[in-house]
């Protein structure tokens, strides 16, 4: 999504962004998502990619900031690392981690293919649209919406008559026990809403990284400046 500079003599960190985007793509479109190897090297370069973001030479628009929550999402991996090197087993929300770092990724990954999309077909009337500050929202409203989908799916999964009259005091353990209730009323629909949302923006990503970044020429393309 990114050039080489005008002489192509020195080192350009945007080229290897763009590299890393690709990988991206490759990851979440094709790899399997619960492979520990392909997840770990997905980990490394975000981690290598949040470094670069910070560089002076990496100008502060709309992909940056879409590009940055990209590779924070992997945060989500190395959380669920951490937390299966505990003694307390809780393989429970290690699997509801990794889910939601897929999540999170291929939702981010539309938000660039939506932003390339609008630089193709219509660079001057979107360019509203594609500003930092929208971008900046797009990632609120993707963090909220795959966080509250995890603490919801994680409630469901607890037992709420695991909360005896003794954990709560009378009112707060009626309450928790209501919340855990309409948690695991919500969850099956909630997940049926996920997978549909999940196929169809698999579905969107392959098509605009084909047509897109792959077909089309790079340098006409671009949303990386």
């Amino acid at each position: 999504m990114v050039g080489l500079s005008p002489g192509g003599s020195q080192w350009d960190p945007r080229s290897t962004l763009r590299r890393y985007l690709l990988l991206k793509y490759l990851q979440v479109l094709v790899l399997p998502s619960g492979n520990t190897l392909v997840s770990s090297l997905g980990m490394l370069g975000s981690m290598c990619a949040a470094l670069l973001l910070r560089l002076p030479s990496v100008s502060r628009k709309a992909s940056t900031v879409l590009l940055s929550q990209l590779a924070w999402a992997d945060g989500l991996v190395l959380l669920c690392r951490g937390l299966a090197a505990l003694p307390v087993a809780m393989e429970g929300l290690g699997q509801g981690l990794l889910a939601a770092n897929g999540h999170a990724s291929l939702l981010f990954l539309s938000c660039l293919s939506l932003e390339a999309l609008l630089v193709t077909l219509c660079p001057v009337e979107s360019r509203g649209l594609r500003t930092a500050s929208f971008a900046r929202l797009a990632s609120t409203v993707i963090w909220v919406a795959v966080l509250g989908e995890l603490a919801v799916l994680q409630a469901a999964d607890y037992h709420g008559d695991e909360l005896g009259p003794t954990s709560l005091p009378g009112e707060a353990s009626h309450l928790a026990k209501l919340v855990f209730q309409v948690c695991q009323q919500v969850a099956p629909l909630l997940r049926i809403l996920s997978h549909g949302l999940g196929a169809a923006l698999w579905l969107i990503n392959a098509y605009v990284h084909y047509t897109v970044f792959y077909h089309a020429p790079l340098r006409r393309t671009c949303s990386f400046h």
